[in-house]
């Protein structure tokens, strides 16, 4: 018979505090592409590739895994984003942490403001319960604002969503329009502020939806150092109302400094 035991010694301590860090930034429903877009001065393809992991034996046995794949391509037209994610921590065997997701997007600029887009994606989180999330889309994306390095931009998007969640127990089948609003705006020459937020109600009755936003403020002490804090808040009413052990509100706050050199 299996038993859990909880830590007694500080290093696993740390180890479990952090997982419970990591488990709630995976628990996000909806993967925020508009954090993760970047902008490419000549044309081509781009690559990143991040491989982690660790041991550590105490009072419990801590392993992690965590891997993802970034790709790029951008033309003078169209744009290719692949995005890749797999995060993976056991505490004595068991998964304190299991989740990955994956993302494809096409972008076709029809003008300098305007871009047509076309996705799929695949994802799965264990400890929300979410087996599968398969889901597919196009829409169209308008450059609202953009200055020196300040942008804003609009996208509204359709969507269908497939969903296995609970062992199989649920099925979710949903046409879901995607809305989000995104911008950047510096203040002064240290201080820059970010948001996204999306809005996916379901179609066609609108009710029940799920938002999410995601909030930066970076701080530049200089040209090597700054500071970054990150608050971002997923809402699903829907799927705390058929599995009530999931919380309706999910959010996470993250602050640190980053050194560049």
């Amino acid at each position: 018979m299996y038993v859990f035991s909880p830590p007694s010694r500080l290093p696993v301590c740390l180890t479990l505090l952090f997982t419970l860090i990591f488990c709630t930034c995976a628990c996000a429903q909806i993967v925020n592409i508009e954090d993760k877009r970047r902008g490419y001065d000549t044309t081509g393809w781009y690559g990143q590739l991040d491989l982690g992991g660790s041991l550590n034996k105490n009072t419990n046995l801590v392993f992690t895994l965590n891997g993802a794949l970034r790709l790029d391509r951008h033309g003078e037209r169209g744009h290719i984003l692949l995005l890749s994610d797999y995060r993976l921590v056991q505490v004595s065997g068991r998964n304190a942490l299991n989740a990955g997701f994956g993302h494809l997007r096409y972008g076709y600029d029809l003008s300098e403001s305007w871009r047509l887009e076309a996705f799929g994606q695949l994802q799965y989180n264990e400890q929300i319960r979410l087996a599968l999330r398969a889901l597919t889309g196009f829409g169209v994306r308008r450059r609202l604002y953009e200055r020196d390095k300040s942008r804003a931009y609009f996208g509204i998007l359709y969507m269908f969503e497939y969903d296995e969640l609970a062992d199989q127990i649920l099925f979710y089948r949903d046409h879901r329009l995607s809305t989000y609003l995104t911008f950047r705006f510096p203040i002064g020459e240290t201080i820059v502020i970010a948001n996204t937020t999306y809005y996916q109600p379901r179609l066609p009755e609108f009710n029940l939806p799920r938002i999410s936003s995601v909030s930066s403020l970076v701080v530049r002490f200089s040209k090597k150092l700054s500071f970054n804090t990150k608050y971002t808040m997923t809402q699903d009413s829907r799927l705390s109302r058929d599995l009530p052990e999931v919380p309706a509100t999910i959010y996470t706050w993250t602050n640190g400094l980053r050194l560049t050199f």
